[in-house]
């Protein structure tokens, strides 16, 4: 909700394990450079990966990782983590 509230403090956008958005959320709003969108295989991988497809649609840079054999869990948040952290140094 942080980042959906002060889009024009935020540049990237990650959802570790915790919901997805949607093209509608973010109508209207600053966009950001990157949304990452992950959750545990044993959780909703289906609604983040097609999260993300709607996103790419809109035209925003969206990134899914699915965390194999995790749930809402440690694990899943440090692979995601993992996942993430490279792509936001990359140029």
């Amino acid at each position: 909700m942080i980042t959906l509230n002060k889009p024009e403090l935020f540049a990237y956008y990650a959802l570790l394990s915790g919901g997805t958005y949607s093209p509608d959320e973010l109508k209207d709003k600053t966009k950001p450079k990157l949304i990452f969108i992950s959750c545990g295989s044993k959780e909703r991988p289906d609604g983040v990966k097609n999260a993300v497809v709607a996103l790419k649609g809109a035209g925003y840079d969206a990134v899914s990782y699915i965390s194999e054999n995790t749930a809402h869990e440690f694990l899943t948040w440090r692979r995601s983590l993992y996942e993430l952290a490279p792509l936001l140094f990359k140029e």
